[in-house]
């Protein structure tokens, strides 16, 4: 029986507020992203949305595989490891630079399959994507170091950092997005590109502002950025065991959502920009219960640590409940709102239409997406994330976009039903890993043979 504490509830709050607010104003850049470039004009809005869809995976891939850090420093902490448990996380900047080289690679090459994705997207809207991509690769490295010194820090239990840094950013992001965007303040008018050289900055601008505020609240080992950053294999295959399949699990979910951005631009901009408003949305909603789950990850990290599986399970089951009260709220919200909510992004009555029928799906998501995501965070806590990965590979590759696919192009009944076949599609794969992955956490929660044997021991006293 699920079981829920209002103290945990308040400790989760304490640890998960900040991580909400840098969640919440980090989304705030993406809705800054597409809400000034709809302003500018649809076919720019329809390309940050496609260059968008393929940027958006590789980051998740690269912050995915650097938050293993988080769980392996917390429980360190936990175990009575100190701040000498973040030594650990300096390991994940070869790991972060080796992904984001061979991302930019990538990218600086998707010019060359941009015309057979953006089939059904005018010519400008192609040329925005190209364009786009190809700025906006050069902040990779960056965001890169800003993720490895945000997982050491909320490993520790501090998550303000995280915050401060995304205050700072979605000003700067909107301040550099309307002068690349509508050529002000000195810069070139450069319409939807312009938000990729603004993403670009802001990445290595949040990563300096991190150095700053992590040093200026020392709460870091005093020789953490002044030690020699040698290579220490086994550390490193520890945090690419741990991190990889969460980021290998992210970068699946969100390249599903990208997949069938892709596959709606065969049904136009209007389609294509209504599915990037609506995915927007889904996702600034997400943000809250995605900061619960990174709070239940620390939080279960520190008790796993100190050997209390009772608090560990009491966590889990705490956030659960108090992520499907929010579900049903911002379900009820969301189809109360959904026309004036559509009309905030593009003037574009067409677009505004299809936006605000999605959202109907959007709301339903609420319950199923919102579940699943505090799971994997409670999961991750117990440092187990490999079996996730498995059901999230069947959830989305064998369920989701197979019947998205069959739906949404009417490859059986000869009946495409557009758009709306693709988000059942996506529903049906959410919903069987929500299911999967909320009987994992229970069951894993009351097998204290299992967490000792992730929790790997002999690793905790590794300083």
């Amino acid at each position: 029986m699920n079981r829920f504490d209002p103290l945990e509830l308040g400790r989760l709050l304490r640890l998960g507020g900040p991580i909400v607010a840098a969640s919440l104003l980090f989304m705030t850049i993406n809705v800054t992203d597409i809400v000034m470039s709809g302003r500018y004009a649809s076919s720019d809005l329809a390309g940050v949305a496609l260059a968008t869809a393929i940027v958006g995976p590789i980051i998740a891939l690269l912050m995915g595989t650097l938050s293993g850090i988080t769980p392996l420093v917390a429980q360190r902490f936990g175990a009575g490891g100190g701040a000498a448990s973040s030594y650990l996380a300096r390991q994940g900047v070869w790991i972060g630079m080796a992904i984001s080289l061979v991302a930019m690679v990538l990218i600086a090459n998707g010019h060359r399959v941009i015309g057979w994705i953006a089939a059904g997207n005018s010519v400008d809207a192609t040329a925005v994507s190209v364009g786009y991509l190809q700025n906006v690769m050069w902040g990779l490295p960056g965001f890169a170091l800003y993720s490895v010194l945000r997982s050491a820090s909320e490993g520790l239990g501090r998550t303000k950092p995280a915050m401060v840094v995304a205050a700072v950013t979605v000003v700067l992001n909107a301040v550099l997005n309307y002068a690349f965007i509508f050529g002000r303040l000195g810069a070139p008018e450069m319409g939807g590109v312009g938000c990729g050289v603004a993403t670009a900055i802001v990445h290595w601008i949040a990563a300096a502002t991190m150095v700053f505020v992590v040093r200026w609240q020392n709460f870091l080992p005093p020789d953490f950025f002044r030690r020699r950053l040698t290579v220490d294999r086994k550390q490193m295959r520890e945090i690419v065991k741990v991190g990889f399949p969460i980021g290998l699990a992210t970068f699946v979910e969100w390249g599903v959502f990208s997949l069938v951005a892709i596959c709606l631009s065969r049904f136009g901009e209007a389609v294509v920009a209504a599915h990037s408003i609506a995915t927007n949305i889904n996702g600034l909603t997400f943000m809250i219960p995605h900061a619960l789950g990174m709070a239940a990850s620390i939080r279960v990290g520190h008790q796993v640590g100190r050997r209390d599986y009772d608090g560990a399970k009491r966590t889990g089951d705490t956030v659960l409940i108090v992520t499907f009260a929010f579900a049903a709220l911002m379900a009820i919200l969301l189809l109360i709102v959904r026309e004036p909510l559509s009309a905030l992004y593009t003037r574009d009555v067409d677009v505004q239409a299809v936006a605000a029928h999605v959202f109907v799906f959007v709301a339903v998501y609420q319950f199923i997406d919102n579940t699943q995501v505090t799971a994997l965070g409670t999961l991750r806590g117990y440092k187990d994330t490999r079996v996730p990965l498995a059901f999230v590979l069947v959830a989305y590759w064998l369920l989701a976009i197979p019947v998205a696919l069959i739906l949404g192009f009417g490859w059986w009944s000869g009946n495409p039903m557009g758009i709306d076949g693709f988000w059942v599609g996506l529903g049906t794969g959410l919903l069987f890993v929500t299911v999967t992955l909320n009987l994992r956490r229970a069951r894993l929660a009351g097998d204290v043979g299992r967490i000792e044997l992730l929790a790997d021991r002999s690793e905790l006293i590794r300083s």
